[in-house]
């Protein structure tokens, strides 16, 4: 790579920058791996070149920028980029720095007082890149293309395996935002797919071999009735869980972010019984609803079905006991103090 070649590869990196944020000399230096000196004979060339690409060379104080037309956005537009943005920086499980470079581009998009903002935030994620983190990549690639990924996958109790798997469908965890893949183990007797979190895959791999997603397969029906990962597959239930919350919190629970339960009961003094349908796990068990309910306190009792009920019982009885606030048997359906607000 020649002298010029150099150089025009260093401005157009500084146009990228400058139009994101304002910058010293000192920090340009750092990013572009060149002397300070370099960097003010850049803006001098860059003073010059910013008329013709629509631009004004901004200078406050010690720090540049580059100043232009602010972009033209409907507020569905900017939602659209900025949660993109904001979601990819918070829960991508790829470093890869081609991936960091998109995450750049969304901030042209932004009005420059909030493209500033989140410009600095973005500089944190920058610390974190790794050239060699292709998990998101080979995933939609896999997916896009319909063939095999061969990844070595860590369970939740840390055993690794390697697999090469059929990717149905990629979604993303209402609780944690994490990406999961609904994916087919190649050669698998099961004809059916299961979930595979994208943060515990390493040394992913697209293998030239493809694949068919069954014409009438529906994520939902997988997923539906799902309070983390567990999913409806056959040999798998579905559960009916009746729970009645305090008074206090019924407006919470019918502000669209929580599952659509099947019923809504309004109790006497302005309490609520819902329904929700729950996947459960082998056992018959719904244990990923427990959590959820648990962390409500005493703004809600299960009512049904018994084995929850029992379990979340036990689990309130066990911290009270830690609080020296007594032990006992759990209480019978009804019986229970009904919280309060």
């Amino acid at each position: 790579m020649g002298y010029a070649d150099s150089k025009a590869r260093r401005l157009f990196r500084m146009v990228h920058l400058l139009k994101q944020r304002s910058w010293t000399t000192a920090e340009l230096a750092r990013r572009l791996e060149v002397d300070q000196r370099s960097v003010q004979r850049y803006l001098q060339d860059l003073e010059d070149l910013a008329p013709e690409l629509g631009y004004e060379l901004v200078s406050e104080g010690n720090r540049y920028s580059l100043r232009g037309r602010e972009p033209t956005l409907t507020p569905f537009d900017l939602l659209f980029f900025y949660v993109t943005q904001r979601f990819f920086l918070h829960q991508a499980p790829s470093r890869h720095r081609t991936f960091y470079r998109r995450l750049e581009e969304l901030l042209e998009h932004f009005p420059s007082h909030i493209r500033q903002i989140a410009a600095l935030e973005l500089e944190r994620y920058r610390a974190r890149v790794q050239k060699g983190d292709r998990v998101l990549e080979h995933v939609f690639q896999a997916w896009q293309e319909r063939r095999v990924l061969e990844v070595v996958y860590e369970d939740f109790q840390g055993r690794q395996k390697r697999r090469q798997l059929e990717i149905w469908f990629v979604e993303v965890n209402r609780w944690n935002l994490s990406l999961y893949a609904l994916a087919r183990i190649r050669g698998s007797n099961h004809t059916f797919p299961s979930l595979y979190k994208l943060t515990r895959m390493r040394d992913t791999r697209v293998l030239p071999d493809t694949y068919e997603i069954p014409p009438d397969f529906d994520p939902k029906s997988y997923l539906g009735g799902a309070w983390g990962t567990s999913l409806h597959t056959p040999g798998t239930q579905q559960v009916r869980v009746r729970l009645r919350f305090a008074p206090g919190v019924t407006r919470r629970l019918k502000e669209g972010d929580l599952p659509e339960p099947l019923e809504w009961t309004p109790c006497e003094g302005g309490g609520l019984e819902v329904v929700y349908l729950v996947n459960t796990d082998a056992q018959g068990f719904p244990f990923e609803i427990l959590g959820w309910v648990l962390s409500w306190g005493s703004l809600v009792e299960v009512l049904e079905p018994e084995s929850l009920r029992k379990r979340w019982a036990e689990e309130v009885l066990r911290l009270a006991g830690r609080l020296g606030q007594g032990t006992g048997d759990p209480p019978s359906p009804g019986s229970a103090q009904a919280p309060s607000g």
